[in-house]
């Protein structure tokens, strides 16, 4: 980001929102929406009040625990818990991180796929004597998970930087299991290295490389592998300060937030050989031309212009969390230097929808996402922000799960998630209210209550909650009582939103594709490849995944030729085994 050099007062006012269109923004690409969705109306609230932090410039998680960097050099972990009020230091490289430089510092971290088994994480920081980037990994300590050990540092890539600002600093893992690297185009104004053109250099790109390599391999299906002129390492170009990217694991859509000049910010799709256009082009005008050759150039599919003052673009996420279901698939974005916070949807390959969501006054430096699909928005007066409703639908603390019960078993206490936002107190039905023989729903506690008397299929049921000023929020979950065999043991388990599987991706393949989903619950998960005969081809073993989002698995595809297959995962967890069959095409 261009963090302008702005004076850090006390906690700003109260965050303020504004509902309706923004006449400023530039909309780029095809302004119809092809079907128009209600315009979430939303605030921002201190998600932990008891925590704060200095510069926070990142936030990630490891299911129930979230990790927050501080541009100083500090991780400080601690449990995803409103009430939370105790912390941790998880890495300390203060040390090594050169911070002299506005933009410089330790700015990303990112948990390799199979940190439970292997302990890896990596982090992005500025170093000096030279001025430098550095992508290092580092491991947890064998004594305690949460504390990263600080002699485990292996250097994996450095990058020379001829100057203090535009350093990118994104990290991430994408489903394909490469790791992707956000770097600036080196600072200074108007590109004067010439390097957003420049594919000889990392600077002005994003990269993806294999860190499953010493010190990292290539992927084959980067757009120069094998190239001897230009970096392999290149996944896309021509960008000025890409200030947050994110992957969206259910799309697979990589939405980056460039940071612009004197006139644009931007929103792209980054797609694999893309160029977009820094510093032939800001956003979608020629930079100091008035015209310009786009040919090959990629547009953004969402800009915004300076005239009331913004100037800086922080990248966001797309919001899959219970707690504003009004804001659902949304991606949410902001600038930090006015404050403002923007969302947009973006299906089939076209912007559908844009609004303004809040007007504040907070320099919002990143964003991060939870295990449950929450977004948090990070802000320099050093606290954490999430988003509540404040209209349309009431939300919920977590999301419902389906339930398995079995007949003449021991009680049941099945409570269902609260309600969040709009007014206090809450009133809770079911739908329909007639549940299996034995069972009752207490509305007071939300409960499911009883022992089932009879077997029945599974049920969808409505669950609605009301506030005090008739807004309405529902969910859905299923429920179903099996029938009692011989004297076995009652079990009271997530169905099959147990194991939610989304596909995988890129489909169809060529070499490499991995399938994400989610849990509710700790798995031991395992995957079979079936030809379309059902006969299984290829398998990995059961793996342990804790309960939480975005979980992937690389399927193996050494012993696969081109065609049609089923990939059938399954979860097995003390609950109970649930299994998933998606197809897969592979291509060569």
């Amino acid at each position: 980001m261009d963090i302008p050099l702005r004076t850090i007062g006390a906690q700003p006012g109260a965050v303020r929102y504004l509902a309706g269109p923004l006449g400023l923004v530039l909309l780029v690409g095809l302004l119809t929406p092809a079907a128009t969705l209600g315009q979430p109306q939303v605030s921002l609230e201190i998600a932990f009040p008891e925590l704060r932090f200095v510069r926070p410039v990142d936030l990630q998680h490891r299911h129930h625990q979230i990790y927050v960097v501080e541009q100083s050099g500090r991780i400080w972990t601690f449990a995803n818990d409103p009430q939370s009020t105790e912390r941790q230091v998880f890495l300390d490289i203060r040390s090594r991180v050169s911070n002299r430089g506005n933009e410089e510092g330790l700015l990303g971290l990112a948990f390799h796929p199979d940190h439970e088994t292997n302990g890896h994480f990596f982090v992005y920081y500025s170093a000096s004597s030279p001025r430098r980037s550095v992508l290092a990994r580092y491991s947890v300590s064998a004594q305690d998970t949460l504390r990263a050990d600080p002699t485990s540092e292996e250097i994996i890539l450095t990058l020379s930087q001829p100057a203090s600002n535009h350093n990118g600093g994104q990290i991430a893992f994408g489903p394909d299991g490469y790791l992707y690297i956000a770097f600036g185009d080196g600072g200074g104004a108007n590109d004067p290295f010439g390097h957003g053109q420049n594919r000889t250099t990392l600077l002005g790109t994003i990269a993806r490389i294999d860190v499953d390599q010493t010190p990292y391999g290539i992927p084959s299906d980067n757009p120069f592998a094998g190239s001897s002129v230009y970096r392999e390492e290149i996944y896309a170009w021509g960008l000025r300060n890409p200030w947050r990217f994110n992957i969206d694991f259910k799309t697979g859509y990589l939405y980056a937030a460039d940071v612009g000049q004197s006139s644009r910010e931007e929103i792209n799709i980054i797609t694999r050989g893309g160029n977009y256009g820094w510093n032939i082009m800001e956003g979608t005008r020629c930079f100091r031309s008035v015209s310009c050759n786009r040919t090959g150039l990629e547009l953004p599919i969402y800009e915004y212009n300076h005239q009331s003052g913004a100037a800086s673009v922080t990248g966001g996420y797309v919001y899959y969390g219970p707690r504003v279901p009004d804001l659902g698939g949304w991606y949410v974005f902001a600038d930090y230097v006015d404050g403002r916070v923007w969302g947009l949807v973006y299906q089939n390959d076209r912007l559908e929808q844009s609004a303004l969501l809040l007007d504040t006054s907070l320099l919002i430096s990143s964003f991060g996402r939870d295990h449950r699909g929450e977004v948090y928005a990070l802000a320099f007066d050093g606290f954490i922000y999430r988003f509540t409703s404040t209209g349309g639908a009431l939300g919920f603390e977590e999301h419902a799960r389906d339930y398995s019960l079995v007949q003449h078993g021991t009680a049941a206490a099945i409570t269902l998630p609260a309600a969040t936002g709009g007014t206090p107190p809450y009133f809770y039905r079911l739908y329909p209210a007639d549940l299996p023989a034995g069972l009752s729903f207490d509305e007071e506690s939300r409960q499911i209550l009883g022992t089932p008397s009879d077997s029945s299929a599974s049920t969808l049921y409505d669950y609605r909650a009301f506030d005090a000023g008739g807004r309405e929020g529902i969910q859905l979950f299923r429920l179903e009582v099996k029938a009692a065999i011989g004297t076995s043991a009652a079990q009271t388990t997530p169905a099959a939103e147990a194991l939610r599987v989304h596909g995988n991706y890129p489909n169809p393949f060529a070499d490499q594709t991995r399938i994400t989903f989610d849990l509710s619950t700790p798995s031991e998960v395992s995957l079979a490849v079936l030809d379309i005969r059902g006969r299984q081809v290829a398998a990995l073993p059961p793996r342990r995944f804790d309960a939480g989002a975005g979980h992937s698995l690389q399927l193996p595809t050494n012993l696969l030729s081109s065609g049609p297959y089923l990939a059938r995962i399954t979860a097995n967890s003390s609950d109970g085994m649930i299994t998933q069959t998606i197809p897969v095409l592979r291509v060569r």
